[in-house]
């Protein structure tokens, strides 16, 4: 999720335990715990790349890290703030926002490594999209109103909403999911594996993304509520596999640990990116929610080996996505 709302909901929750006195400190601390485990978007490296992306959601994002995270944000703030609270109230309550970032960020699509050291499977609920304005506008109030009356049951009501509109997430997930089962039905497909994600800022228009048979069957799927979904048919993608695409490259050279490194990053949802050479892309975003148009892909260079794949941002929006877009999520399908 974006920062802002990682900080209001590690503020709502480090609120909903504070009494009314330390309802202001609880909501720095909570904020700021609740920011800091994207601080790991410092670890980078001029010659890798993919180091940031491999990073980013990892350990600062695990359920093990949390108590040693929630201590050094404690600790940094312990200075400005012990006039106002103990070095234990701090702690609690920059642990308790600290707490609420891997498990917000594991209801997007972008993968966090929930279980790292136990496990360094990426998780991805995706029943939220990255900016929700609904789920932010909702945590704000309810802090702000927190704040003004002293009273930290309001902001236990907020997060009551919040948590609920994360609950109609998955729900539409599986409406989306059960809907895509019968479209594949219909099209004589077997699923093999399928990625459903809420498109930006809403949970009513849906990317689906689905592999049958040698190809990837990329959709868009509008599903407001109360009604039943609608598909505007996207892309038929070949798949590619990380070992074997690009065969000139050895199984021990860099760049072919670098697409494994990539392909374990995008869930093994990787293709070969049709608007350049040799870019091999993340088939689970796309500049519109029916298309093959990824957002990121690493450049492989089969003629230096041994060094790194570029990671390059492939965000080429325009005015027009942008409108088609807007009609998407009125329902509104270009031909």
């Amino acid at each position: 999720m974006d920062p802002l709302t990682q900080g209001l909901l590690g503020a709502a929750l480090a609120q909903s335990f504070a009494k009314k006195d330390n309802l202001k400190v609880a909501a720095i601390c909570g904020a700021l715990g609740g920011m800091a485990p994207d601080l790991d978007v410092l670890i980078r490296s001029s010659n890798d790349s993919l180091l940031f992306v491999e990073y980013h959601r990892h350990f600062t994002h695990s359920l093990a890290f949390i108590p040693f995270g929630g201590l050094l944000v404690a600790l940094a703030l312990y200075l400005l703030l012990k006039s106002k609270a103990s070095f234990k109230t701090i702690y609690i309550f920059t642990t308790l926002g600290f707490a609420t970032h891997g498990l917000l960020d594991a209801c997007t699509g972008y993968g966090t490594t929930l279980y790292w050291p136990f496990s360094d499977i990426r998780v991805a609920w995706n029943i939220i999209s990255i900016i929700d304005p609904v789920f932010t506008i909702t945590l704000l109030v309810f802090i702000i109103l927190s704040l003004m009356r002293k009273s930290s049951v309001l902001v236990r009501v907020g997060l009551g909403l919040a948590f609920c509109y994360l609950a109609l997430g998955f729900i539409k997930h599986e409406q989306v999911k059960s809907f895509m089962g019968q479209i594949a039905v219909s099209r004589n497909h077997k699923i093999e594996r399928i990625l459903l994600k809420p498109t930006i800022g809403n949970n009513i228009l849906w990317r689906s993304v689905y592999q049958s048979d040698g190809y990837y069957y990329v959709d868009a799927v509008y599903a407001p509520p109360f009604t039943n979904p609608i598909i505007h048919e996207g892309k038929k993608v070949q798949v590619i596999h990380k070992e074997t695409i690009f065969p000139e490259l050895d199984e021990d050279s860099v760049q072919r640990a670098d697409i494994r490194r990539f392909s374990y990053f995008s869930q093994d949802f990787i293709y070969m990116h049709p608007d350049y050479d040799n870019m091999i892309a993340d088939l689970r975003y796309g500049t519109l929610p029916y298309d093959d148009k990824s957002l990121w892909g690493i450049k492989i260079n089969p003629s230096e080996p041994e060094k790194h794949v570029k990671f390059v941002n492939l965000r080429n929006i325009s005015d027009k996505h942008y409108d088609e877009f807007w009609l998407m999520l009125n329902g509104e399908f270009s031909e």
